[in-house]
């Protein structure tokens, strides 16, 4: 048969006889496509060629009962009928009475599998071989007992007689009804968001269609995410759709599995007919036929998380249908839309978007309270009031942050008819600690819990950040995008990252009760460089020509050796400033270093986020004195050995061991400034380490007559020594002059494989480097320190450039866990490459000024609006794969840093 279709008719059949069509000239019928299927009317049909009209060449094979055949040609048999050919997908069989039987063809490219809900009960095809239907409502709690009337579960409106109403999923007949009711409450305008990321089918229920979600055959009560944008969800729904037809398409009676009620599962499944897809609708199907038949209402899909708070591209997505009409921004008009929020329940989701859109149109309106009439107290917060340390943090750095916060707590509880986004985190509270009471630290309900006090805190947080976004761009209708704005405000997004700080309130007991352990500082292969032969302490170097030296962490004997070294034998400085940057809890015990460590992660030190030197001091005083409650400790020389006994006779924290030596040495210096994480420094800590390095050359002459020397140490000696040691040595050099190499015609050629890489010309770097002014010679002043700094440490193999190209090579041939690492690893080499260069940017723009502007406000003034912060939050390795991972987000590598400890203690 042709490409398009013939119309043909038979003869008249004898009796007995029926007419089979097959195309000689193209196709021939297969056997398997000849099956006969009932016989379905057609709703058009074709007319007959005329006489003089080519013809196909179709043959008419008479087929009797008894099997023999005739075959008739000609037009002249099929005078007065009338018959139907088509080709696409369809395999025409037999034509009889202006009647066409066929089969079309299922599309199912997998094999079908089946399974049952539970033993004993019916098998039935499942979608994608491991998913039910299952009826949405089967999980709502109807709180609001609205489901009766509106057959909307929990409708409600916000308090105060804001237009800004929500539900629960609602059925086809259930919207009709609220659209009406929102229309009859002369509502001239409605905005109808769908908050759902899950794939949401309406099937055929009697006189309505009835919304069902997908379920996992291991989890059937955990609705299965499958979408993040509107169009990603509305084609996973199509596609569900299409193939429920096709597997309907198996069974003769055209029939689909369903299940209304997992509680009464004897009269599960439901089986209904499922033949065309107009018996099963899609969400958006739903919605937009109710937009296109009403000029007054608009609908989009914001698809939200079950769980999290929108990402930056959903708030604008939001954020569009108000600025798309600037009259309902305006003061002046009182126009506004009556928003109406669908998400499963009507519950958190609803609740985040209520409060979203009550804020907007309380700005507008003026109806906010305009005087913070309440102060947190750090030393005795009110967690019912949601005064928890992140949320302290951040209203410490917005302006007005006590004011934003009233304002979203007296909204949050306007809009909590069925949520209060505040209180919940309270709850999980109470159920972590209670849990944590028991020492229930393994359980997987502990983790749960704490995952969702975490998601509680964070979408407060998040909702006090949109509030202050508010406050700032009302006045100018939402001109800035929520994205820019963040990458304006870069300290609010690490605040919104960093929410658990338990970590402070953990007890010293977990020691005794060896949920803890102590861990030996050094370690076999640590001091490759060979100091501790000469000098008594781990990886001691210099960087060469600078009084800036590096080592891992010494005993007091170690100590000792070094600054006598450097006072009184040929480097003859007359000050020492010995800088600890651990950020983790550190004791001598009888003249060895220890770490604390838990149980769960014996590789790696516990680090107590966000804390001060002056914090870890009091928790170490704490645990020595933990420690002091007994003569006999557990303790690990190595981690891949079984722990030993050790008898405890003496023990120093950090700051003791130091005293000790100033009353030997009274021109040794001490400072702790906890560095948070290994391979990354945050704007604060370049200043602190800036300020630190000043407050000891104040006269003129010091940069030059070699009078201080600084000593950074971290645990090894390598990660944070080495980037402390370069960004000490950028602010030297930029007092002292760069020596040779720092100018173009200094620079030594290199010729190797992946030369271009090894010098960190990524794309992203030269994105920088044409946004900085003298960008060129920033960079290769910046290099000229990174190679100095590896001269001297060189058997380190740790060279902080060249290392990113390295790490990311071994993450492409990892696999797992381990690829995900090295991944975010060399993401995060990345940025730290890029924050030197910044950082020397800012020393070339501000040494004029005597660093009077910090390098945290010259990134907020300058380089922010420059745009560096969009082109840190969207990191990536170009021209080396195919598209950027997850850790391209400055938030995403900020989380994943943190480490993973099981909870103990308080949520503070």
């Amino acid at each position: 048969m042709g490409s398009s279709a013939s119309t043909l008719t038979p003869p008249s059949s004898p009796p007995g006889r029926v007419w089979q069509a097959s195309a000689i000239t193209t196709h021939a019928l297969s056997e398997d496509g000849a099956r006969l299927l009932a016989e379905s009317s057609l709703g058009t049909s074709l007319r007959l060629p005329s006489n003089n009209q080519s013809r196909t060449g179709t043959v008419y094979t008479s087929l009797d009962t008894r099997g023999s055949q005739q075959t008739l040609t000609g037009t002249d048999m099929y005078a007065g009928k009338q018959c139907v050919v088509r080709t696409n997908k369809v395999a025409p069989v037999i034509i009889k009475d202006c009647r066409e039987e066929f089969q079309q063809f299922l599309e199912i490219s997998e094999p079908i599998i089946h399974g049952s809900l539970a033993e004993g009960m019916l098998e039935h095809p499942l979608i994608k071989g491991k998913y039910f239907i299952v009826q949405d409502f089967n999980d709502v709690k109807d709180t609001l007992q609205t489901y009766r009337l509106t057959s909307a579960p929990n409708f409600h409106q916000a308090s105060s007689d804001q237009p800004i109403f929500a539900s629960g999923q609602p059925t086809v007949n259930g919207l009709g009804k609220v659209l009406t009711h929102l229309m009859s409450d002369s509502h001239t305008q409605i905005l109808l968001l769908n908050l759902r990321s899950e794939p949401i089918l309406f099937q055929r229920v009697d006189d309505d269609y009835v919304p069902y979600s997908v379920r996992h055959q291991e989890n059937i009560h955990n609705m299965v995410m499958m979408g993040d944008t509107k169009d990603s969800c509305d084609h996973i729904e199509s596609c569900i759709r299409k193939e429920i037809v096709s597997l309907a398409g198996i069974e003769d009676e055209f029939v689909f599995y369903f299940y209304d009620n997992l509680d009464k599962l004897q009269q599960e499944p439901h089986i209904r007919k499922v033949e065309f897809e107009e018996d099963i609708l899609l969400s958006n199907e739903v919605y937009a036929r109710e937009a296109f038949s009403n000029p007054s209402l608009r609908y989009d899909r914001i698809c939200l998380p079950e769980m999290g708070i929108p990402t930056e591209d959903l708030v604008d997505q939001f954020l569009s249908h108000f600025r798309e009409s600037p009259a309902y921004l305006d003061k002046n008009n009182p126009a506004f839309p009556a928003v109406y929020l669908i998400s499963h329940s009507g519950g958190r989701r609803s609740a985040i978007m209520m409060v979203m859109s009550c804020l907007i149109y309380a700005h507008k309106k003026g109806t906010l309270v305009k005087e913070s009439s309440h102060i947190i107290n750090p030393k005795h917060p009110n967690y019912n009031d949601g005064e928890y340390q992140a949320v302290q943090k951040l209203v410490n750095h917005l302006t007005d942050g006590n004011l934003i916060k009233q304002q979203v707590d007296s909204v949050i509880d306007e809009c909590s008819q069925v949520i209060n986004l505040r209180t919940c985190i309270i709850d999980h509270k109470k159920k972590l600690e209670a849990a944590a009471f028991k020492r229930m630290q393994t359980d997987s309900f502990v983790e749960h819990v704490h995952a969702g006090c975490l998601s509680a805190l964070e979408t407060y947080c998040f909702l006090i950040t949109f509030n202050a976004y508010l406050r700032d761009q009302m006045p100018n209708n939402l001109s800035w995008s929520y994205n820019k704005w963040l990458h304006r405000n870069p300290e609010v997004i690490r605040l919104c990252s960093q929410l658990d700080f338990s970590e402070l309130s953990s007890p010293p007991s977990l020691l005794s009760s060896q949920h803890r352990v102590l861990v030996y500082d050094d370690y076999i292969g640590l001091d490759v460089l060979s100091s501790q032969m000469d000098i008594k302490v781990s990886n001691f170097r210099r960087l060469m020509g600078l009084p800036i030296y590096g080592m891992a962490q010494p005993t007091r004997k170690g100590l000792s050796k070094v600054v006598n070294h450097l006072l009184h034998h040929k480097q003859g400085y007359s000050n020492v400033i010995v800088v600890n940057l651990r950020s983790d809890y550190v004791l001598e015990v009888d003249e060895t270093s220890y770490s604390v460590r838990d149980m769960s992660n014996l590789a790696e030190p516990i680090h107590s986020q966000c804390s001060s030197g002056k914090d870890l001091e009091e928790m170490e005083q704490k645990l020595k004195k933990e420690l002091r409650s007994k003569k006999v400790w557990k303790a690990y020389k190595e981690i891949t050995s079984p722990a030993v006994d050790i008898e405890v006779t003496s023990v120093f924290t950090p700051e003791e061991l130091y005293e000790q030596q100033r009353l030997s040495t009274l021109d040794m210096h001490y400072r702790r400034l906890p560095l948070q994480y290994d391979h990354c420094l945050n704007e604060q800590e370049f200043d602190e380490i800036q300020d630190l390095i000043l407050s000891f050359m104040k006269e003129s002459g010091s940069w030059v007559d070699n009078s201080h020397a600084f000593v950074f140490h971290c645990r090894t000696g390598k990660s944070r020594t080495s980037l402390t040691m370069a960004v000490a040595g950028l602010l030297f050099y930029h007092m002292t002059g760069f020596p040779y190499g720092a100018n173009p015609d200094e620079q030594e050629r290199v010729s190797c494989p992946n030369a271009r890489y090894t010098k960190g010309e990524y794309l992203v770097v030269e994105k920088l480097i044409w946004m900085l002014p003298d960008g060129h010679q920033v960079k290769r002043e910046v290099d000229l320190v990174l190679d100095r700094l590896f001269e001297t440490m060189s058997p380190m193999h740790f060279h902080l450039r060249e290392v990113i190209f390295v790490v990311f090579n071994k993450g492409k041939s990892t696999t797992g866990a381990a690829k995900r690492y090295m991944n975010r690893l060399s993401y995060d080499f990345l940025e730290r490459y890029l924050y030197l260069i910044l950082y020397n940017a800012y020393l070339h723009m501000e040494k004029s000024g005597h660093f009077q502007r910090s390098f945290t406000r010259w990134m907020t003034e300058v380089a922010a609006p420059a745009g560096v912060y969009e082109l840190l939050d969207n990191l990536g390795f170009f021209t080396l794969e195919s598209s950027p991972s997850e850790f391209s987000r400055l938030k995403n590598r900020i989380l994943d840093r943190q480490q993973k400890l099981p909870f103990s203690g308080v949520f503070v």
